[in-house]
């Protein structure tokens, strides 16, 4: 399923924070829960969480602006969040999760490796969150930010 406004919320959510609208802190406070619709937990979780320090309050500017290939990456994902694309990634459950994350604290990383790996076998991780070039190719050729009224 498809939560629109939990969506709309973190694709706005997203641009604020990576534009330096917000701190990390005021993006973490407003995250939007949505149990109908796993992309807005996953995209948190294995895309935004990862941009930032949560050890201090802080925005993505001067110094800490993100580089531009981590800015292309968030803009995909906010191609996602706009699209009515179902989130189809298979996430590990709470146990196993806890278990990749453990592994990949104790061994620096590695196992992130192995974890990707393991995804390629789904879809085109290149692409996350989308699941197919395709469907990526095809939500880069109808913007959501330059095709009509804002849905935000």
């Amino acid at each position: 399923m498809v939560d629109r406004d939990a969506r709309d919320r973190m694709a706005l959510l997203l641009r604020r924070l990576v534009t330096g609208r917000i701190t990390n802190d005021e993006f973490e406070d407003e995250i939007p829960r949505s149990p109908a619709d796993p992309a807005v937990t996953a995209i948190y979780r294995h895309g935004a969480w990862g941009l930032y320090s949560d050890l201090h309050q802080h925005r993505l500017v001067g110094r800490l602006r993100l580089p531009r290939e981590e800015r292309r990456e968030v803009a995909r994902f906010i191609l996602f969040l706009k699209s009515d694309l179902e989130y189809e990634w298979t996430s590990p459950g709470l146990l196993q999760g806890l278990l990749w994350t453990v592994a990949g604290l104790l061994t620096l990383g590695w196992t992130h490796r192995l974890y990707r790996r393991r995804l390629g076998r789904q879809g085109e991780v290149r692409v996350w969150p989308f699941l197919r070039q395709e469907d990526f190719e095809r939500a880069v050729r109808s913007p959501c930010y330059l095709a009509g009224p804002a849905r935000v």
